[in-house]
């Protein structure tokens, strides 16, 4: 791999990264973080393909490809753990508390 390409690939791989910890700990909106991070990582990975001495059209199809593929899945994984946070702090889980004192579990029962 060129120099120049291996610099453009460690970028993409910064974009990734910083866009994951940007949706985990809320830096801003995941949606402008989600549309800068994906438009960042195509254009790293068209980059990329260029700096090897590929043709224009070439780079882009790879661009979009690796690049979409690579920030949709890095979303994935950052919004599923986000949504698993987010319950947790908020206590909405699958198993609502009962409302009424006299649903409440007895002495050595559990409530699932």
């Amino acid at each position: 791999m060129q120099p120049t390409a291996l610099l453009f690939y460690a970028v993409f791989a910064v974009i990734l990264v910083m866009m994951y910890i940007g949706i985990r700990r809320e830096w801003l909106s995941p949606m402008m973080l989600a549309g800068g991070g994906v438009l960042g990582s195509i254009i790293a990975m068209t980059l990329v393909s260029l700096a090897q001495q590929n043709s224009f059209l070439q780079a882009l199809i790879v661009g979009f490809l690796v690049g979409g593929i690579f920030s949709g899945a890095t979303l994935a994984v950052a919004w599923y753990f986000h949504s698993i946070e987010l319950r947790e702090r908020y206590g909405h889980s699958r198993s609502h508390p009962p409302q009424d004192a006299d649903e409440l579990p007895q002495e050595g029962e559990t409530y699932y």
